[in-house]
């Protein structure tokens, strides 16, 4: 797709992370082929923490990412199972006749630092020359710049990945 792979982040704020699912929507407004995984959280009145749902933008199944484990819990309530089967679907995007002009993941967290998660998935667009763009928060910028190994951009501000969808639109428009 482009010489230069492009590996973009959004840093946000923690619980701000439905930033990146409107930027998604903002990139299919502009014409883009967009495919990866939007996280969704749900508040549960009668529970601590809400529900995790990831939403696949090339099919809109919705896959459950948090476990049920009572009311009370606290800690990570994540699947990780979910979360390995929803990466297989953002791969399988990957893999298709047609490459999407853009693939977006709602976060690069502490998984994808660790090696799992969505990191294939970041890993693969990356080798396909398929530009990226990620949630991260503040906490995790300096292992997605480590990750990156300098070929990856920081932006702070929403306008900032705005005008680099409306590049991408642009490109795609004179070709």
């Amino acid at each position: 797709m482009s010489d230069e792979p492009i590996l973009a982040a959004l840093v946000y704020a923690t619980g701000e992370g439905a930033t990146v699912g409107l930027l998604a929507e903002t990139a299919q407004a502009r014409g883009l082929r967009v495919a990866g995984m939007i996280q969704y959280d749900d508040r549960r009145p009668d529970r601590r923490r809400c529900d995790m749902t990831l939403v696949d933008l090339s099919s809109g199944r919705r896959i459950a990412l948090s476990e049920d484990r009572g009311k009370d819990t606290r800690g990570c309530r994540m699947s990780y199972s979910a979360l390995e089967e929803a990466a297989g679907m953002a791969l399988a995007a990957l893999e298709s006749a047609e490459l999407p002009d853009l693939l977006i993941l709602s976060k690069f967290g502490k998984r994808e630092i660790e090696g799992h998660g969505f990191r294939q998935v970041v890993e693969r667009a990356v080798e396909l020359g398929v530009p990226l763009l990620v949630g991260v928060t503040s906490d995790h910028v300096d292992g997605f710049r480590d990750f990156g190994g300098g070929y990856e951009r920081v932006f702070e501000t929403v306008a900032e990945v705005e005008a680099l969808i409306a590049d991408l639109a642009a490109a795609k428009a004179e070709v």
